[in-house]
């Protein structure tokens, strides 16, 4: 993890101080997940514009058609067995 330093007015540290304590997190934790949600609807917005000026090339889409990855071989007569370190099969 990178130190991110700042100041905040010492009523907003009051309050997340306070916010902290109510839902059991450090107020580093409160601001780094404030943060988080307020940094990631950004970003977003502009991996949207970046997709625009650059949509995924054929190559890229190849795989898209795909609906459903599926196991090569017919593997409906394993189990898994809790206890086992891997799957076994039934006879």
């Amino acid at each position: 993890m990178s130190m991110l330093s700042f100041q905040v007015a010492p009523e907003m540290a009051k309050r997340a101080n306070e916010c902290a304590e109510f839902v059991g997190v450090t107020p580093s934790e409160l601001f780094r997940e404030a943060l988080r949600r307020h940094i990631d609807p950004i970003l977003a917005e502009r991996d949207a514009e970046i997709y625009e000026k650059m949509p995924l090339t054929e190559d890229e889409l190849a795989l898209s058609s795909v609906q459903y990855w599926l196991p090569a071989e017919d593997w409906s007569d394993w189990e898994v067995d809790d206890d086992a370190a891997s799957p076994v099969r039934r006879i």
